[in-house]
């Protein structure tokens, strides 16, 4: 059996101090008192910081109160046990954790010891991240929990992962350059919470919209000084910044981002920018979800209401025909025609751009005529002023044709005059009723919105999703006659391939 060796005493003589001198790793030898002997460079370096010349120095004085006792204890236990033990201790002057051995013989100690820090910080960071991730799972996998919680609470977790004291889900309205705080994590005493609004040009946020792309600043003083002017970063004090884009259906939403009064000490990790960009998609995925959903909810209450017409008809003809009636039986077969198309319609529509649908070219003035006679006993009232070919199925311009006349029938009254004309790019159907005010343009097409004691606010928001379907732009503006003027771009033949 080999005889286990221990290291020898520290060599005397120049020769073996130069050896010891030359090692990498920190060493120091003890006397019985525990006391310094000697200490090659690298120890050196480490206890620069201690205010005392070390050698003679006694090691508890080398050391903070708080670890000296425990480490002096470890070491007259080496020396009388004679028998080498291992160590670790936290080293507040170096900012550093060390880690060794400790190697007794006759007169003293040799302390080999070691820089872990790296290791452990390491360590830790890694920790982080597995609790992140486990929180992150825990939250997006929770479906009964709201998504407003579900964001606020995703903030919170990946701010504490990557050392930011602030996280945000924006949402950008770039015609108005604003930039609203849709869900915010940060200190209690924080300047800004949820709701709240600036100017889109005070963020860094604004060039991710712009760009589309992440923006990843270490130290936005160095790093970014085309961005340091901006109110978010000299008046607020952000110092570093991480962001990505958020989209639904394909258009800008806002930023999933993070930020800090401090510039980073540690870069932006590539695990860090990872992690921003897959919640900023899974944000977009939700928002996607969330729109469709009330879009589906909003086209079942649309189809429950343009339903019941044909199928009270259907209902007060249905004996009749039973029984022979040829009239009743026409009636009968129309309103099942009329619902068959309805749900036709409505399901094009749900389906939304994705939809399959049976293209042709369609002169407006012959499908205005015949959506008229829905909203008019007689042919007056409506002035043709186009010669326009649409690209569309017959019957959904149709059924956009009828919504606005009829929509101008019932605000208008009996007498109103509608006239259909050509745009540049597409058409616009105007009336000289009374119009709708500027401040209620913007929601005339969300569902619900009615001046109508006995309408469900459906009809417009029909029209402007159907349009949406074709990649129609629909707007609404006044007419010449101060009435309601609603235009349609982008309708050319050819316009949607």
């Amino acid at each position: 059996m080999t005889e286990k060796r221990e290291p020898p005493d520290p060599p005397d003589g120049p020769g073996g101090a130069a050896v010891l001198s030359r090692m990498t790793d920190p060493v120091v030898a003890l006397d019985g008192e525990l006391r310094v002997t000697f200490c090659n460079d690298a120890a050196e370096e480490v206890l620069a910081s201690a205010d005392a010349d070390l050698p003679g120095t006694a090691v508890g004085e080398l050391l903070p109160e708080a670890i000296a006792a425990a480490f002096r204890d470890e070491c007259e236990r080496a020396m009388e046990t004679q028998s080498p033990s291992t160590f670790g201790i936290d080293y507040p002057p170096s900012d550093g954790r060390f880690e060794g051995r400790l190697y007794p013989s006759r007169t003293g100690l040799s302390v080999f010891f070691r820089d872990v820090s790296p290791r452990v910080r390491e360590r830790s960071r890694l920790e982080t991240r597995e609790r992140a991730l486990q929180r992150t799972y825990e939250i997006v996998g929770d479906v009964d929990r709201p998504f407003d919680r579900q964001v606020t609470e995703l903030l919170s977790v990946v701010s504490d992962a990557l050392g930011t004291e602030y996280g945000v889900l924006s949402r950008i309205d770039a015609d108005a350059d604003t930039y609203v705080f849709e869900a915010l994590s940060g200190p209690t005493d924080c300047d800004f919470e949820a709701g709240d609004a600036v100017s889109l040009g005070a963020t860094n946020c604004e060039r991710v919209v712009r760009s589309g792309e992440p923006l990843v600043v270490d130290d936005i003083e160095t790093d970014a000084p085309d961005l340091a002017d901006r109110t978010g970063n000299a008046e607020w004090g952000i110092a570093c910044y991480l962001g990505v884009p958020v989209s639904v259906e394909g258009s800008s939403y806002g930023t999933f981002c993070f930020y800090d009064t401090e510039p980073r000490t540690e870069s932006f990790s590539e695990w860090d920018v990872t992690l921003v960009e897959l919640l900023g998609n899974w944000v977009s995925a939700e928002l996607e979800s969330e729109r469709t959903n009330a879009r589906l909810e909003s086209f079942a209450g649309m189809l429950a209401h343009e339903l019941r017409n044909p199928l009270q008809i259907a209902h007060l003809y249905r004996q009749q025909a039973a029984t022979g009636d040829e009239a009743a039986a026409e009636e009968l077969a129309a309103a099942l025609d009329r619902m068959a198309e309805l749900i036709d319609v409505i399901l094009v529509t749900a389906g939304g751009t994705d939809s399959v649908i049976e293209w042709e070219e369609v002169a407006l003035a012959d499908a205005a005529s015949e959506a008229w006679k829905e909203a008019r006993d007689d042919e007056s009232g409506l002035v043709l002023e186009t010669e326009q070919v649409v690209e569309a199925d017959p019957m959904h311009l149709r059924y956009v044709l009828e919504n606005l006349f009829s929509n101008a029938v019932v605000h208008a009254g009996p007498d109103v005059t509608v006239r259909v004309g050509d745009l540049p790019t597409g058409f616009y159907i105007a009336d000289d009723g009374h119009g709708i005010e500027a401040a209620e343009r913007s929601q005339v097409f969300e569902p619900g919105y009615t001046t109508d004691g006995g309408g469900i606010g459906l009809g417009l928001t029909y029209v402007d999703q159907l349009a949406d379907t074709y990649d129609w732009d629909c707007t609404v503006t006044e007419s010449h006659d101060g009435g309601a003027r609603f235009e349609f771009t982008g309708t050319e033949p050819n316009a949607a391939d």
